[in-house]
């Protein structure tokens, strides 16, 4: 049976806490170069799913360790869905954006970042809390796909 032909999911609980992204990284690797992507793509999954896990950790529980945050890795026909969700404060979608890259300075292009790798990129408050989807699309079919 070939892999890229059938969907599925991984689904993750975890706390939040910095020293498990480490783990985290590397499912999320695995899940990538299991479903057909190439090393570069995986890489910049990783970066991608990273820096949302640490936006999460950081402003939506404010640092606090061991509040949850649920990750779905799910397998498409074109490519990759990840869905991360967490119960910490609500962020406001029109706020919702990256400092100018003009400003010289630490921090605040996380989501610069994430929305540069990724080809899809939506945040919507829902009844359990925040849900942030990312979607990153296969840029060729597979070898000895059509």
């Amino acid at each position: 049976m070939n892999i890229l032909n059938v969907n599925f999911s991984l689904k993750l609980e975890l706390p939040s806490d910095p020293e498990l992204l480490s783990v985290i990284r590397s499912a999320v690797k695995e899940f990538a170069v299991v479903t057909g992507f190439s090393e570069d793509d995986c890489r910049s999954i990783i970066v991608a799913v990273d820096e949302a896990l640490t936006n999460i950790i950081r402003h939506a529980y404010h640092n606090r360790h061991g509040e949850p945050i649920g990750l779905v890795c799910q397998r498409r026909d074109d490519g990759l869905e990840f869905i991360l969700t967490d119960r910490g404060e609500p962020v406001d979608p029109a706020k919702l954006h990256g400092r100018p890259l003009g400003e010289v300075r630490p921090g605040g292009l996380g989501l610069h970042i994430i929305e540069e790798i990724m080809d899809q990129v939506q945040y919507e408050r829902v009844p359990e809390g925040n849900r942030l989807r990312l979607v990153k699309y296969r840029k060729t079919n597979p070898p000895g796909g059509e």
